[in-house]
């Protein structure tokens, strides 16, 4: 994944209206990038050969954990950190939802499996 790619997709959406932030997920990681701040970066995972049961939800799951963090007040780093956590959780199940769990359950899994380098 070309992060500079990813960067510039952002600042194209920045740039056509989108008044603070724009988040974006995908198999390698997540980044934002803040209207008036810098660009965030969050690696996904490091997934076990065999871990991943399915893969709907994920992105779901991974909006849900960064709105988590974003209510609770949380910095953006965090907040992607629990997303990609918890988009990694949803994967242990077929159904878009089953796999997902409670926030310490996703933290834990994150401290588990560490991230990519």
């Amino acid at each position: 994944m070309d992060l500079g790619l990813v960067q510039a997709a952002a600042q194209a959406l920045l740039d056509a209206g989108v008044r603070r932030e724009v988040v974006i997920h995908f198999e390698a990681g997540a980044m934002v990038l803040e209207k008036e701040g810098p660009v965030h970066y969050q690696r996904s995972l490091n997934l076990p050969q065999g871990f991943i049961a399915g893969a709907t939800g994920a992105g779901d799951a991974f909006a849900a954990g960064y709105l988590h963090g974003t209510h609770e007040g949380w910095p953006v780093a965090e907040r992607l950190k629990l997303g990609v956590c918890a988009a990694a959780m949803c994967l242990t199940h077929s159904t878009p939802s089953q796999g997902l769990g409670r926030v310490d359950e996703c933290w834990e899994l994150g401290e588990r499996l560490g991230f990519r380098e």
